[in-house]
């Protein structure tokens, strides 16, 4: 029982972190403000994660995290896409079914305060964005990149590939990080179920444009 009740206030001063990391960021944050969110004592703070850099960095850990178990299921499905066709077609699908998962993911409610905290590191980086990084951006672009190549029949390089898979994945974060531009634009009220899938379909048109253009085995 006690395990349990160490495990339940990690992940409540997980969760008040990202959104106190997000709103003010690392050196604006309060570990009172963070552990009083969370409903336990300042000391947890250094008893769990070491203090507030340690703090940090798991908050930065729990993020990837929650989006790498919310991408499983898009990329075990792009997997099987891509194996059930050698040729560049089930690559085209392989890489509409992830971006499609990370569409989701990006234009979820939940996704916001992830948002804040990922665009701080960003603008500014600390050791924090290697974790982000190197725990879940580099496996999502690899993954992209192996799949660009291979639609293009190799015509394309590496290095052109890293910079056509930024692209595609901006489209996506552009509905994330602008998106009181966003609202305002098309007057929507909020980003649910009806305004997610036109977004989704949106992004699949273009990026199967993008996509159908780069294939290699047409002239």
């Amino acid at each position: 029982m006690a395990h349990k009740h160490q495990i339940g206030i990690e992940e409540r001063l997980l969760d008040a972190a990202i959104d106190q990391f997000g709103r003010h960021g690392l050196d604006g944050a309060s570990t009172r403000a963070i552990a009083a969110a969370a409903g336990t004592a300042m000391s947890s703070i250094t008893y769990h994660f070491g203090g507030k850099d340690g703090l940090y960095q798991a908050t930065a850990r729990h993020i990837t995290a929650q989006i790498a178990t919310r991408m499983e299921g898009p990329l075990s499905e792009a997997a099987g896409l891509a194996a059930a066709s050698t040729d560049a077609d089930g690559a085209i699908a392989a890489m509409l079914a992830t971006l499609d998962g990370f569409a989701r993911i990006m234009t979820s409610a939940e996704s916001a305060q992830w948002a804040r905290f990922v665009i701080r590191e960003q603008m500014d980086p600390t050791a924090a964005f290697d974790i982000l990084y190197s725990e879940m951006m580099e496996g999502l672009a690899g993954h992209a990149i192996g799949l660009l190549v291979r639609i293009s029949g190799n015509r394309i390089s590496e290095a052109d590939a890293r910079v056509k898979a930024l692209a595609i994945f901006g489209q996506v974060l552009m509905f994330r990080v602008a998106r009181a531009t966003v609202l305002r634009l098309t007057g929507w009220t909020d980003i649910t179920g009806a305004e997610g899938l036109e977004i989704r379909a949106t992004l699949r048109a273009h990026t199967l444009a993008i996509l159908t253009s780069l294939r290699g085995d047409r002239p």
